[in-house]
Parts: C-alpha cells; sequence; structure tokens
C-alpha cells in the first residue's frame, strides 16, 4: 500500500518559497519604484513651478516697467496699488504678487508692499538687474512648509526702482504633482501584477521537472523500476533527469541481476543438498551396503564443503560490502600465498585439461594477510580454469615492483574480456555461461577485487599476451591497518582459504 503525499503549506515547498521571494522582490523593487519616482516628479513639479514663477515674474516686471515709464513721461499718477488685482490675475491662480522698492507715486508708504520684512530684505537688487531675476525659498511665520519665491526688476531707462515678488505656496505645486502620481501608481500596480502572473507562471513550469522526479522516485520506492523523467527543462534539471534515469536502470539491472543470482545459488544449494539427504537417508535406511558407506560418507563431506565455500563467499561480500573487514597482518615472503594457491588449484587444472605454470622472480617480504592473498589468487585462477578451453594454458606470474611491492598477473589463453565490459565483470553477481556451458554464482572476481582493495592494492582485468583474459593484482609493500573491521573469516571461527567460486 502505497502512502499518500503529505499535504505541506504552500510556502514550506520550493515552488512556494522561489514564489513568495520573486514577489516580495517584485514588490521591494514597485515599492522604490514609487518612491524614487514620486520624489523625482516632485522635484520635477517644484522645479517647472519655480521657472514658471520666473517667467511670470519677469513678465510682470516688465508691465510695471512700461507703465511706470510711460507715467513719468506723460506726468500722470501711477500708483503701485491700483495695478496690482489685475497683474495678480494675469500671473495665475494661488500666486500673489508684491511690488518691493521705491514708491512710484505719493502716498506709497510701504517699501515692501506686504512681503515680510526679513524676505524683503534678503533680495539681492544686484542679482536681480544682472541675472534678471532671482529665485527664491521662504517660510512664513506660522506655516509647516515652505513657500516658493521669484522676484525680477522694474527698470526705468536702466534705472533700478524696485522688483516685483511673485510666490507661490507649496501646497499649490504639490496639487499640480500630486495630480501626477495617480496615473504613475496605476501604471505601477498593473505592470506588478502582471509581472507576478509572468514570475508565477516561469516558477511553475520551471519547477514541473521537480514534481515529476518527485512522482517517478514514488514509483521506484513502490517497485516500479520503469519510472523515468522526461528531459527539457534547465540544464541543472535535465542533468539531474538523466542521473535519476541512469540510476533506475542501473537499479533495474541490479535487480535482474540478482534475480537471476537467486536462480542460480538455489539450484547451486539444491543439488548438494539433494545428494547429502539421498546419502544420508540411504544410511539411515540400511540400504548401502558396508562397503560402500565410505563411499556415501565421502560424498556427503564432498557436497557439504560445497555448501560451505558458496555460503563463505556470500558472507565475505556482504561483510565486504558492510565494512566490518579486517585483515591479519604479517611479514612473509610475497611467494608464499602465489605458490600455495598455484598448488591448491593445479589438480583442478589438470582435471579439466587446463595447463597450469607458475612464473615467479626473486619477491621481496612484504607485509599483508597471506590467507586472504591466497583467497584472491584462488579466484583468479579459478576464473581462468574455468574460461579456459580443453588443452589450453593458464599462466600465474608474480614479479617484484619498484616500490617494494609486487604484481601477481593471471593469464589465460581463453576467449578474453571484451573491452566495454572490463569493468562490469567486478560487480556481484554478474556472470555468463563459459565455453564449456558452466554458469557461476558472480561472486568469485567481486571478492577478489574487495580483498585486493583492503589489502590497500587492486585488481584490474586487460587483455593477455596470447590474446585471452589477463588478471593484475597489486600488493602494496605493506598493508593498512584494519583493526576497526571484523574478518568474516575469524568470526565464524574459519581458517583463511581459497574459495573457487566461479564468476563472470
Amino acid at each position: 500500500m502505497s502512502t499518500p503525499p503529505v499535504r505541506r503549506r504552500p510556502w514550506a515547498s520550493l515552488w512556494g518559497r522561489v514564489a513568495l521571494g520573486a514577489v516580495g522582490g517584485l514588490v521591494v523593487a514597485a515599492v522604490l519604484f514609487v518612491a524614487v519616482g514620486a520624489s523625482l516628479i516632485r522635484g520635477q513639479a517644484t522645479s517647472q513651478a519655480t521657472t514658471e514663477l520666473d517667467r511670470q515674474a519677469r513678465a510682470v516686471a516688465d508691465i510695471v516697467s512700461e507703465r511706470a515709464a510711460l507715467a513719468l513721461d506723460t506726468g500722470q499718477v501711477f500708483s503701485t496699488r491700483e495695478p496690482i488685482g489685475n497683474l495678480e490675475e494675469l500671473a495665475g491662480e494661488g500666486t500673489r504678487l508684491y511690488y518691493v522698492g521705491l514708491a512710484l507715486s505719493p502716498g506709497a508708504a510701504d517699501p515692501f508692499g506686504g512681503l515680510p520684512e526679513t524676505v524683503a530684505r534678503d533680495l539681492d537688487p544686484d542679482m536681480i538687474v544682472r541675472d534678471g531675476a532671482q529665485v527664491f525659498e521662504f517660510t512664513p511665520t506660522g506655516a509647516r512648509t515652505p513657500t516658493y519665491g521669484a522676484a525680477a526688476p522694474v527698470l526705468v531707462n536702466d534705472r533700478y526702482l524696485g522688483a516685483i515678488v511673485l510666490t507661490r505656496p507649496q501646497g499649490e505645486v504639490a496639487a499640480a504633482w500630486g495630480s501626477i502620481i495617480v496615473p504613475v501608481l496605476f501604471a505601477v500596480l498593473a505592470g506588478l501584477v502582471v509581472a507576478v502572473g509572468l514570475v508565477l507562471w516561469i516558477i511553475r513550469r520551471a519547477t514541473r521537472p521537480l514534481r515529476d522526479l518527485e512522482q517517478a522516485a514514488r514509483r521506484v520506492a513502490e517497485g516500479d523500476l520503469k519510472a523515468e523523467v522526461a528531459e527539457g527543462g534547465a540544464e541543472e534539471l535535465d542533468a539531474v533527469a538523466r542521473s535519476f534515469n541512469a540510476m533506475v536502470e542501473q537499479l533495474a539491472r541490479r535487480d535482474r541481476m540478482a534475480r537471476e543470482f537467486l536462480m542460480r545459488v538455489t539450484h547451486d544449494l539444491r543439488t548438494p543438498l539433494t545428494a547429502i539427504r539421498g546419502h544420508a537417508l540411504a544410511l539411515s535406511d540400511g540400504v548401502v551396503p558396508a562397503e560402500a558407506v565410505p563411499r556415501s560418507l565421502s560424498a556427503i563431506a564432498s557436497e557439504a564443503t560445497r555448501l560451505e565455500v558458496l555460503v563463505t563467499d556470500l558472507l565475505d561480500l556482504a561483510r565486504m560490502d558492510a565494512d566490518r573487514f579486517r585483515v591479519n597482518l604479517a611479514r612473509i615472503p610475497a611467494g608464499d600465498p602465489v605458490r600455495a594457491a598455484v598448488d591448491a588449484l593445479s589438480s583442478m587444472a589438470t582435471a579439466d585439461g587446463v595447463h597450469l605454470t607458475l612464473q615467479m622472480d626473486a619477491l621481496p617480504e612484504i607485509t599483508t594477510d597471506p590467507g586472504r592473498v591466497q583467497q584472491a589468487i584462488g579466484n583468479l585462477i579459478d576464473n581462468a580454469i574455468r574460461w579456459t578451453p580443453d588443452g589450453g594454458t593458464v599462466t600465474v606470474s608474480a614479479t617484484a615492483r619498484p616500490d617494494g611491492g609486487v604484481t601477481v598477473d593471471i593469464d589465460d589463453t581463453g576467449p578474453g574480456i571484451p573491452p566495454g565490459q572490463r569493468e562490469e565483470i567486478f560487480e556481484p553477481f554478474t556472470s555468463a555461461e563459459t565455453p564449456s556451458g558452466q554458469v557461476g554464482a558472480g561472486l568469485g572476481l567481486a571478492i577478489a577485487r574487495s580483498l585486493a582493495r583492503a589489502l590497500g592494492g587492486d585488481l584490474t582485468a586487460g587483455e593477455s599476451p596470447d590474446g585471452g583474459a589477463r588478471f593484475a593484482l597489486e600488493l602494496p609493500a605493506a598493508a593498512p591497518e584494519g583493526g576497526d573491521r571484523e574478518s568474516p573469516s575469524m568470526v565464524d571461527g574459519d581458517s583463511h582459504t581459497a574459495s573457487p567460486v566461479r564468476m563472470g
């Protein structure tokens, strides 16, 4: 029964977190845009307002200058009070107009024209005449916001008589730029909605391969080893999909190999058990003649030995994979375990019609586990004998290495190993049918490589000079200590023996 997927809060998923981060970033960007945009718009509105005040002040000052010059030429009475109202209408709504300077007619006693005295005294006639205007800012008494002003000169025959001052409160300017900010906010909001929708759509499409990967992983966990993840997303996700598909393919291959191995092991176990059971029943029923009893007991012992070898190899491989393997180191002549392995399998080679030879140079002493070295070499010799046809040759060569270690090569005259399978054959449960029709359990080479690496060396496969297979076992001058791992043979009370289990 499959476990239903756990319902999580939206923000706990990758999609939710990425979406929240992206939307949050867009919102922050929109707020910053509005803040900066409002400041720029307000500054631009203020700049435009002061520029307009400057233009209006110049225009009104020119009118007043013309009127003053006409009055002086004609002798008419000209007052700065009477025409102000009309000029204020010319300046525009919300703008106040002041005349600051000399009285242009009798009775004009207010030299500041109603403008605050402190502001009027700050006006610079020289600057006004030189630049044509003076723009300034002040805060009236009791007010919280500033007022913008512009002063333009009143000139008669190039003589400075005073200045026309126009002022406009900041509130009037704010009203102007406030009408602009509303459409800007609407545009920002519309853009934010479109951007959020686009981001969510992109995130959903980008994370779809992850959802497919999750579903495929769940199917694999339920035992479906045909699940695949389609590519078509981002490069990184496609790489993950390829790795996942390769993993599932490898799992399916391992599962198939394990099933085939179980079938072979079942057969290998059933055959000696059947023989043992048959001889035991015959002995218990008394149907075996007295002179045949030793032969039946010998057959029982032989079949029991076959069972023991197979079970020991399985246990060795399992404990090596579990990292519970310890070597028993000793300082020995490197040739001793090589010679012992060849002697142990010479009779098997003779029975199979294979010529087994040993070529060994003067070898140094090395620190290693002699029993495990003999076991590894024995597995390799057994493998070579089984793959060598009748009348062929298996050659074991041992040479010294410059670093103080040794190399043991096992060459045969069999069909050899294709280059693409020279690593695959070391995987557990990998086996094929030999030229003589035998199929092993697929453990020997896996155990031999595990032993070699546990002793600090390595085992590789290649091609022999005669065209067959070559297995090169490299052993260092001193094997590493492995005291934190437990030797399977020591735990089981067995001595180190060669385990000639056919593989690959």
